[in-house]
């Protein structure tokens, strides 16, 4: 039995649905049934905290030169996944993506 659970929301199940490269939808899947299992204690490979946002952490599933990232916020034991988007090593659009996830979860956390 897993102590930690995630949960999407409509938005990221379809984008994840909208991918067409198998291999990124398995290690999807794989880094996802790791969040279940290991929780806060998932390696840094898989798992990182990002910089200067309270609670926000990303997985970072990969597949050959595929970069995706997959943004969250703990709540209990509960990995609420709230945002994705497709890493291209530009920094000031990976802080967009950032702040973006964090509106939405300053908007889930207020309700």
């Amino acid at each position: 039995m897993n102590t930690f659970n995630h949960v999407m929301t409509d938005k990221v199940l379809k984008k994840i649905e909208e991918i067409e490269e198998i291999g990124l939808k398995k290690k999807i899947k794989i880094y996802l049934a790791l969040l279940d299992m290991k929780g806060f204690t998932m390696p840094s490979q898989y798992m990182d905290k990002i910089e200067g946002y309270k609670n926000l952490f990303e997985l970072r599933p990969h597949f050959h030169n595929i970069e995706f990232r997959m943004l969250f916020f703990w709540q209990g034991n509960t990995a609420k996944i709230i945002h994705t988007f497709y890493e291209r090593g530009k920094t000031k659009q990976n802080q967009n993506e950032y702040a973006t996830a964090d509106r939405i979860r300053n908007a889930i956390t207020r309700i």
